[in-house]
């Protein structure tokens, strides 16, 4: 690596072209290096920018790196090295590290390395001559004084200049070029050279002698005119050659430094290059050709290969086009007269001053085209093309043609007319062989051919609409019988007779041509042209197939299918998906008797047959009820899982019960729930029927394990998930297979990662079902792994999930793959939303209550905010962001904290403080009771919840509480729907937002907000629900200018990812992300 590539390495690519460049106008001032240790340095530099700014580095060279440790007290602080830093580290590159001042002392294996790094004495004692080593260095420094000149920027205005003298004497082979400085007398100057030859500069740099009088890149130019005298110059006068690079070099430098000619005092300036006028005389049998030159002064270089001249004070280059080597006379022959004539001359006098006698004036050329015929004929699937070619008379044809040379032009002379001449128009000629070859004819003795199938269907579709109208083309008959044709095959998929427990086969063909293909032979028939257009050749029949919705969805239908010698095989559930495909894209659809059966009891999606309800049932089932009651039945029937999804308060669980009551298993059906359910199940069962068994499983392992002794004495089997994580072994181990697991909110295993959700779809069941109002929260991710629990690889594995659906959805937006989950999971989801079946029900209020805070509150705050920013930004930097939530979500729970009250931050000492929505909550609430209202408040925070506890309970108002320490749940549920003395109930988000009936309430607070409105609706769900009589009024208390309104926002977002796969939007959005932290955090 070099040294400019290791600094590269450390920067930007602006920041390093900024340091390079004040490196290069020696911005580097004060400049002192200090050997600490071997291989060891320490720096200190001035850098002169807008001002000065003071650099301290300090560097280590190590065997495979250097290590670099800088500052500087500029401002620039980006977390990378300034270009002050830069300027002073190139410097130790450039100048020290190179350099023997430095005593580097490297170990044995870096000597390589640094070798070719370093530039210095003992290199050139390593060479056996040591001009030559001089003679390198001089050239090193030319190259590098010529390209400052080159780049040197006009608006510096340098003080150094530079005399020549002896370029214009003809005797000299050498000519002086002597440079001065308006500010140093010459005595001055040559003391300055002679110490840059001798490695002192560090002393000049320190007095700032050079520095009081050069600045930039003058310096720099000085410093390489110090190396370029070593070994040509003397002083401050440099000798050189007169050759042409020498001559480059000194205009060069007349455009941006005084350049005087010391022989008169006249400054130099670089003029265009001039061109002698050339003369021809005679005719084309021989011509004598006059090179004029003087016209002006013309010096020649020692070498004679350069010459220039002077006028006024321009110096002018002379282009002789190299016809001074060329004899007075000379003939032409008469082969390659037309040439002369006509190509020749025509170029000389674009580029020179040309005057040529009248004999050479008087002639005219005709341009002709060939006469081109062009024969095709179609024979045993090949076309063949006959070529002839006719030009003065002469005939081409086939295989001759491909020997003109068509870059050699032809000309001939009219036999009648002298002064005429006729020559062929070679690219017509070259257009005929270009067309041959694009369209890949190959050369066969009599004709050229094409054999290939998608070349011959490309000629006729392409090739034939590109031959020139001035052909003559003659097409045989059997050439005239190729067809090409568009179609759109429609492909036929028919369902065979053998069939599965848990698959079934089907085949997939097209009728093309008056034939039948399978979707196999197809295939294999299918060839493409350059255009990427799929076609099949039949006899002279060429069908370029169309691609259609119909296509892809039977490109959708084979991805989850296994490849059988005579069709496909493909799982049992994937049968409802198929039919959605079919007959949303109109495809042939031929099914056998199990399909035809499925097809009679499905009158259209997700409505079925209507059965019988069952005996038994206490109460009346309402329509939507007796609905999903039947779904489930037909799900069971065909062995399908499913997820009944409905609203919150729809009756999900009755449905359930509905369904295990009229199938009535041999086995019994375990039923799976949060811990706070699990009594709930058990009253439902007993509140609706009489017969049905239910035992709940829950307790210490021993009597577990002798309630498993008894699981066949019952109908159903409640318990936790927490419960059955630990079991599942055990359950297994004993060959417990039961006849249903269900999932009672099964957004419990969204993470398919937790041992929960692992040990959960270990469960052995016949059937598997889901209940939960929110099967999506988040991401679509948690749908795939409730699906793998009910219909284990209807979605693939989770790296194919991931690929074809959860990328493309989450991080590309992608709405086609979007639709297709939605095709794929819609005939096992059934969801009703309370608004379309419980017309009766009645309406719910939703009202945002903005409150603002008190000012110790908002200062509280806004520290707080400071705080965790900064906190977050640096460890989601060094950590990255999943590894980082558990951070963000502490930091961001601290702020929600505080919106509802400082004490629940600050402790008892914040208790002393007032908080704006604790004080909007009370007025509230006494609004509330004055209106005869019966409230539920929900809070996320316990905390919060027992400072509400106490308010109350200090102005003496009966209330309910419930968190998740709290016994007896359905004692406290029962007394508030039927207890009129108890107004208000208590309860935690986490604890009570699922599995309560609480319809007594007609009001619903939520006191913070939660990052998911489908939680929060679930809570209000507890009043707004079956069997509520008035209207519900709900209230969202949200602290202005806080992270709880940006959190309005997140909701509003996760709401559209909820209604793209389970309602009917295509919207599709990210869970929460860091962009959407930062959104949180930008007040």
């Amino acid at each position: 690596m070099s040294s400019r590539d290791f600094i590269k390495n450390l920067v930007s690519n602006k920041i390093y072209r900024r340091g390079i460049n004040y490196y290069n106008m020696g911005r580097v001032l004060q400049y002192r290096i200090n050997k600490v240790e071997p291989n060891h340095y320490k720096i200190s530099a001035l850098v002169s920018g807008s001002k000065k700014y003071k650099v301290d580095s300090e560097i280590r060279l190590r065997k495979d790196i250097i290590d670099v440790d800088s500052s500087c007290d500029c401002p620039y602080n980006w977390e990378e090295y300034c270009k002050h830093e830069v300027a002073v580290l190139n410097k130790f590159m450039e100048e020290d590290f190179r350099s023997p001042k430095v005593n580097y002392e490297p170990e044995a294996d870096q000597e390589q390395e640094i070798s070719e790094l370093k530039f210095s004495n003992r290199e050139a004692e390593q060479e056996s001559q040591p001009d030559i080593v001089e003679q390198r260095i001089a050239d090193r420094s030319f190259k590098n004084l010529l390209e400052i000149t080159k780049n040197y920027d006009e608006s510096e205005m340098p003080k150094l200049e530079y005399r020549v003298k002896g370029i214009i004497n003809q005797d000299l082979k050498n000519f002086k070029l002597i440079f001065d400085s308006d500010y140093l007398s010459q005595q001055e100057l040559e003391e300055v050279v002679n110490s840059l030859n001798e490695d002192q500069r560090y002393v000049y740099y320190k007095e700032s002698l050079l520095q009081k009088h050069f600045y930039g890149r003058e310096l720099k130019i000085l410093e390489n005119l110090a190396d370029l005298l070593k070994s040509k110059g003397r002083g401050c006068s440099l000798l050189l050659t007169k050759n042409e690079e020498n001559l480059d070099f000194l205009l060069n430098l007349s455009k941006k430094f005084k350049l005087v000619l010391e022989e008169n005092g006249v400054i130099l300036k670089k003029g265009k290059t001039l061109q002698p006028e050339l003369k021809m005389e005679g005719d084309l049998e021989e011509i004598t050709i006059d090179l004029k030159e003087e016209d002006f002064p013309i010096y020649q270089g020692s070498e004679n290969d350069c010459r220039w001249t002077i006028i006024e004070n321009t110096v002018h280059k002379i282009d002789f086009y190299n016809f001074s080597e060329l004899p007075a006379k000379f003939l032409i022959p008469r082969q390659r007269q037309g040439e002369f004539l006509f190509e020749i001359l025509p170029t000389l006098e674009k580029n020179l001053e040309l005057e040529r006698s009248d004999k050479l004036q008087d002639y005219e050329l005709i341009k002709e085209s060939p006469e081109i015929d062009l024969k095709l004929d179609y024979e045993q699937g090949k076309i063949s093309c006959q070529l002839e070619v006719e030009f003065a008379g002469e005939k081409y044809s086939n295989t001759e043609l491909l020997g003109i040379d068509t870059d050699q032009n032809i000309y001939k002379r009219d036999e009648k007319d002298p002064g005429l001449w006729h020559g062929r128009d070679n690219k017509a000629l070259a257009e005929v062989i270009n067309f041959l070859e694009e369209y890949n004819f190959k050369v066969r003795p009599e004709h050229f051919i094409l054999r290939d199938s998608s070349e011959i269907q490309e000629f006729i579709t392409d090739g034939m609409t590109h031959i020139p109208e001035d052909w003559n083309v003659e097409r045989s008959q059997s050439f005239d019988q190729i067809e090409i044709k568009e179609v759109k095959l429609e492909p036929i998929v028919e369902i065979d007779d053998s069939e599965g427990i848990n698959w079934f086969d089907f085949s997939i063909s097209y009728n093309l041509g008056g034939q039948t293909y399978s979707r196999q032979e197809l295939q294999q028939l299918i060839s493409y042209n350059k255009k990427g257009e799929a076609f099949i050749k039949l006899d002279n029949q060429y069908y370029i197939l169309e691609s259609g919705a119909q296509e892809e969805k039977v490109e959708q239908m084979l991805k989850d299918a296994e490849t059988q010698a005579d069709g496909y095989r493909a799982p049992y559930h994937n049968l409802l998906y198929y039919k959605n495909l079919v007959e949303k894209s109109g495809i042939n659809f031929k099914g056998n008797k199990v399909f035809n059966q499925l097809e009679n009891e499905i009158s259209g999606l997700n409505v079925v047959k209507e059965r019988k309800i069952p005996a038994g049932v206490k109460g009346k089932l309402r329509d939507y009820q007796k609905n999903g009651y039947n779904w489930l039945r037909f799900l069971h029937k065909y062995h399908f899982g499913g997820i009944l999804a409905d609203d919150m308060g729809l009756g999900k669980t009755l449905q359930m019960l509905t369904l295990l009551k009229s199938v009535r298993p041999d086995r019994p059906a375990l039923v799976l729930c949060p811990r706070t359910l699990i009594y709930n199940w058990q009253e439902e069962a007993d509140k609706f029927f009489d017969d049905l068994k239910t035992m709940v499983y829950y307790g210490t392992p021993a009597e577990r394990e002798e309630m498993r002794q008894d699981f066949n004495e019952y109908d159903l089997i409640i318990s936790s998930y927490s419960t059955i994580s630990r079991d599942v072994g055990e359950l297994n181990q004993e060959n417990w297979i039961f006849s249903f697991a269900i999932l009672d909110e099964a957004q419990h295993i969204k993470n398919h990662r937790t041992k929960r959700a692992k040990a959960v779809k270990n469960i052995q069941a016949e059937s598997r079902l889901a209940l939960t109002g929110t099967p999506l929260e988040n991401s679509v991710e948690e749908l795939w792994s409730i699906f793998d629990f009910l219909m284990p690889g209807y979605l693939g594995n989770y790296s194919y999930f991931k690929k074809n659906f959860l990328t493309p959805i989450n991080k590309n937006n992608e709405q086609a793959k979007m639709t297709e989950l939605k095709e794929r999971v819609a005939p096992f989801i059934l969801r009703r939303r309370k608004g379309e079946v419980l017309k009766e029900l009645p309406e719910k209020i939703v009202n945002v209550h903005p409150v603002s805070m008190t000012q110790l509150q908002e200062d509280s705050y806004q520290t707080v905010l400071e705080e965790v920013r900064g906190e977050l930004q640096q460890t989601v930097d060094e950590k990255g962001f999943n590894r980082s939530r558990i951070n963000v979500l502490a930091a961001l729970t601290k702020l929600r904290q505080i919106c509802n009250h400082p004490s629940l931050v600050l402790g008892e000492e914040g208790r002393a403080h007032n908080s704006g929505k604790f004080d909007a909550l009370r007025e509230l609430l006494s609004d509330a009771l004055s209106g005869g209202h019966k409230i539920i408040v929900f809070s996320q925070f316990v905390k919060m919840l027992k400072l509400i506890r106490d308010d109350l309970e200090q102005q003496g108002i009966n209330f309910l509480y419930l968190d998740g320490s709290t016994r007896k749940r359905m004692e406290k549920v029962r007394e508030f729907n039927s207890n009129p003395e108890v107004k208000i109930f208590l309860i935690s988000l986490k604890a009570g937002g699922v599995g309560l009936n609480l319809t007594a309430a007609d009001m619903v607070v939520h006191v913070d907000p939660w990052w998911n409105p489908m939680v929060e609706r679930q809570a209000t769900d507890r009043a707004h629900r079956l069997g509520q009589e008035n209207r519900v009024m709900v209230y969202k208390l949200i602290t202005r200018g806080t992270v709880e309104e940006k959190m309005l926002k997140l909701q509003e977002r996760k709401q559209d990812l909820f209604n793209n796969i389970i309602e009917n939007n295509v919207n599709p959005i990210k869970a929460i992300n860091w962009e959407d932290i930062q959104e949180l955090l930008s007040f």
